[in-house]
């Protein structure tokens, strides 16, 4: 009898460690959990780096900061074809999800930065040095492969944002 109940509980145990699993590996839509169809869309992109400056003869860095915004009516193309790129990308909950983190380091050097200036819950952050990234107001993982889906992400982000891409500004 107590070992049908042990086994009982270890079985219950395995399913519930499988379910927790499932649940924090699923793919959920990023355009959706985002909002912003059909809402205007405020954009802006992060660019920083490192210059060399010579002082009396002496070389130092000195740190960049590049910051460019945008604003994308509710519907047009610019917009449209954001939420599209958006549309090709999942995310899904992470550590950092769980224990209500609130900081992410190892951003890089780009981040691109989307969200409803009506509606200040609904803002999306993509850096191009982590795979984690900001969106409404909590810290997910982008996708399941490493940096290189972020890094790509935000570069074709801020590619349609400044008109590179062929897309009308």
């Amino acid at each position: 009898m107590a070992r049908k109940l042990r086994n009982g509980i270890l079985i219950l145990l395995a399913a519930a460690v499988l379910a927790f699993a499932l649940w924090m590996l699923w793919p959920r839509s990023l355009t959706g959990t985002l909002g912003l169809e059909g809402r205007e869309i405020s954009a802006s992109i992060v660019t920083t780096g490192w210059e060399e400056v010579r002082d009396e003869g002496n070389f130092y860095n000195r740190p960049t900061m590049d910051m460019e915004r945008y604003t994308l009516p509710a519907g047009s193309e610019q917009a449209l074809a954001v939420l599209a790129l958006l549309d090709g990308y999942t995310w899904h909950p992470c550590w950092d999800t769980l224990t209500g983190e609130t900081g992410i380091s190892g951003i890089g050097s780009l981040s691109v930065t989307l969200y409803d200036p009506q509606d200040t819950e609904r803002e999306f952050d993509v850096y191009s040095g982590t795979g984690k990234i900001w969106l409404n107001g909590r810290i997910v993982r982008l996708d399941y492969f490493g940096n290189g889906t972020a890094e790509a992400l935000s570069r074709e982000l801020a590619n349609l944002l400044r008109g590179e891409s062929g897309v009308a500004n």
